[in-house]
């Protein structure tokens, strides 16, 4: 079965290559594989495909640290962090409401430009509210719902699998409806908030994110920009420094 092996930031520029493709019926196989072919991954991986400190790995959009198993893959995705530093691990990217409002225009620039023109504004809870709120404002469109789909449990950790929590209650039937998040990571919660708006017998549906990871499975309609790194928004900060605090006494 054809794996195919990404390599992402600085890890691209050690090896020289951005992608490897290689045959395994498991992720672990993969992994075992690409560090044969590639010298800089045996500093990454170790000699059973586990990702050594300082490095992460995502086999189709999920850490592998939350795989109960081997099972077989079609993309992993192998990223450099930080070890030991903040967000156990993780890199932290800050970013400015200045920087919001700049990615705001940009996604709604973008969607005037293709010629949808949505009706209703759909953020999903919790981190899509604020940036539907702005770019339903910037639209100039009233309707605006929410519906709350959970996936993260905590900074770099996340359930395998996304649930809705809460549901939409606003009325979109027949409508053009634009989808908001902050970011598509793993691109799971963004396909089934999609597919739940669909129960609503909307006429069209679309997805904006103001950010996107490169390893996503899901690229919304429209986006800003792409950035690996764990973004913290304005609205967010506190939250953020308060589960820091809690990881460094723990």
């Amino acid at each position: 079965m054809g794996v195919k092996v990404r390599l992402m930031a600085g890890l691209k520029e050690a090896a020289g290559r951005e992608e490897i493709e290689v045959d395994a019926d498991t992720w672990r196989d993969a992994l075992r594989l690409a560090r044969e072919r590639v010298r800089v991954l045996k500093e990454v991986l170790g000699e059973d495909g586990t990702p050594r400190p300082g490095y992460i790995v995502f086999v189709d959009g999920v850490d592998v640290r939350l795989l109960r198993g081997d099972e077989a893959s079609r993309e992993i995705v192998i990223l450099p962090v930080n070890h030991g530093g903040s967000g156990g691990g993780v890199v932290l990217q800050y970013v400015s409401w200045e920087e919001i409002e700049k990615s705001v225009k940009t996604v709604c620039r973008k969607i005037v430009e293709s010629g949808f023109e949505p009706e209703v504004v759909v953020g999903i809870l919790r981190g899509g509210v604020v940036p539907a709120r702005l770019i339903a404002d910037e639209l100039g469109i009233d309707d605006i719902g929410i519906i709350e789909i959970k996936l993260y449990t905590k900074i770099g950790a996340r359930k395998p699998r996304p649930y809705v929590r809460q549901p939409l209650i606003l009325d979109v039937y027949g409508k053009r409806v634009l989808i908001v998040d902050d970011v598509s990571d793993t691109g799971l919660t963004l396909q089934l908030a999609m597919d739940a708006l669909r129960l609503y017998l909307p006429e069209e549906v679309k997805t904006a994110t103001l950010y996107v990871k490169p390893w996503t499975k899901l690229y919304p309609d429209y986006y800003s920009d792409v950035v690996d790194k764990w973004i913290v928004f304005p609205w967010e900060k506190r939250e953020v420094e308060k589960e820091l605090k809690s990881h460094e006494q723990g």
